[in-house]
């Protein structure tokens, strides 16, 4: 495991939304996100998500497409009208073929992901936000 550096920890804190049911990845993509000194707030759903998101404005929505109820997809539909300099990010299996035609800018971290594509990902988003 790659321990953040000097470099990372001068980059910009990035506040972040993660959404992810399974409570356990959820748990760990948030410590990892704190190590990488971001700050993250998690949420177990798409409705957990927008409540949070009426109370804190967020630079990144790190979500899964397949949530309970409302989907990953449809969660950034909206979060995105009423935050709309958040930056998208789909944490999926499913590829990237499957985003194909979503209408609007977002990237996908492809699962499983590790640490290193984190880091990665993270340094694109802080230099473009």
């Amino acid at each position: 495991m790659t321990t953040p550096s000097v470099e990372d920890s001068a980059a910009k804190v990035l506040r972040i939304l993660v959404v992810e049911d399974n409570q356990n990845l959820n748990g760990m993509l948030c410590d990892m996100l704190e190590l990488l000194g971001h700050a993250p707030q998690g949420a177990g759903d798409a409705e957990e998500a927008l409540r949070l998101s009426e109370q804190h404005s967020f630079d990144v929505l790190l979500t899964d497409v397949s949530l309970p109820g409302i989907s990953g997809i449809e969660l950034a539909r909206q979060l995105i009208v009423t935050q709309p300099k958040v930056q998208v990010v789909f944490a999926s299996g499913y590829g990237a073929k499957m985003m194909q035609h979503i209408k609007f800018d977002s990237r996908v971290l492809p699962k499983p992901y590790d640490l290193e594509q984190i880091q990665q990902l993270l340094r694109e988003l802080s230099g473009s936000a």
